[in-house]
């Protein structure tokens, strides 16, 4: 189901009425691809008047193509009660916001006093406290629950019409395009990211057999592990068969798994890089929603415990990389 939209008796501008519109956004890595495509298409109804709230490097990280009037760095803090950021500093600075749209997926103390501070405001975003709410069903995908905002204003926008890769830095790329051509023609990649946090990652002694069972079975694939830590070579003693690349700053690891032929992850920000690059891929879930979370474009497919990561088998995975390696 899209998301649908509950509003007060008044409408708010349209992209011709709104003369200094802001969006606010802000979420763990993964969240900010998954909401790029909204934030094209915001872009897209107000382009060079949109100003953005986003944390320092976000617009170069995630946001560099996107033709916006004003970016707004904030230092947000992630406290038991939500996340919170200096409002009254980030008021002053917006100015004479006219429209202020949240595709944040929370609220906070500190967003209900940015509201109060920015009185007569016209205010759309997923909680009670925005003039006019636009609300989900709970189990649609995190991507189109982000885009229901800029559908709020044309409802013929299509997610995946802004849902190109992101824009990488061309060193990033160039990187890249040098690595695979380090490798024979008839070799093809599979990308591999095992880290997230505890609760949402597979044991890595389970990602090496199955790798090393996978690379046995399908000898024209070859293994780059993009994790921060050498997780498959601690877990192996020394795994030779599988290549890696740790601590890469992300752009360049994102520009790998988008030159990739495959890909295998846990739910985290490469796993939404390889869908928006349409790399196909297997994403491993466990106490995450694979629906709200998982693949939303690229060829697919889901291995899911509905429960602690432990729960996936060994032959779950291979049988879905088989599935996909062609």
């Amino acid at each position: 189901m899209r998301p649908s939209l509950q509003t007060r008796p008044s409408s708010p501008p349209g992209p011709g009425g709104a003369q200094r519109p802001v969006a606010l956004f802000h979420n763990g890595f993964g969240d900010r691809l998954l909401t790029l495509p909204a934030l094209r298409a915001l872009a897209s109804l107000f382009p060079h008047a949109l100003g953005l709230i986003c944390a320092p490097g976000d617009r170069h990280l995630f946001y560099s193509d996107l033709p916006l009037a004003a970016v707004y760095e904030v230092e947000f803090v992630k406290t038991p009660a939500g996340w919170r950021f200096d409002a009254s500093a980030l008021a002053e600075a917006v100015g004479g916001c006219d429209l202020f749209l949240s595709l944040a997926p929370w609220y906070s103390a500190s967003v209900d006093e940015l509201l109060r501070l920015l009185p007569g405001t016209e205010t759309v975003g997923f909680f009670p406290a925005f003039r006019h709410r636009v609300s989900v069903d709970g189990v649609s995908h995190a991507a189109d629950m982000a885009f229901g905002v800029p559908r709020w204003f044309d409802r013929s926008l299509r997610l995946e019409d802004f849902a190109h890769p992101p824009l990488l830095p061309a060193d990033a790329m160039a990187f890249a395009r040098e690595f695979r051509a380090t490798l024979p023609r008839p070799l093809r990649l599979l990308a591999v990211h095992t880290e997230t946090l505890p609760d949402k990652t597979w044991p890595a002694d389970r990602f090496r057999r199955c790798l090393e069972r996978f690379l046995e079975c399908c000898p024209q694939y070859v293994a780059l592990a993009l994790d921060e830590q050498s997780r498959l070579s601690d877990a192996s003693g020394g795994a030779d068969w599988v290549l890696e690349c740790p601590g890469l700053p992300l752009p360049f690891a994102m520009a790998l798994v988008g030159s990739a032929d495959l890909f295998l992850g846990v739910d985290s920000c490469l796993l939404h890089a390889s869908d928006l690059f349409r790399v196909p891929g297997v994403g491993l879930f466990g106490p995450t929603s694979c629906r709200r979370f998982g693949f939303r474009l690229a060829r697919h497919r889901h291995v899911s415990a509905k429960g602690p990561m432990a729960r996936i088998t060994e032959e779950d995975v291979l049988t879905a990389l088989r599935s996909l390696a062609g």
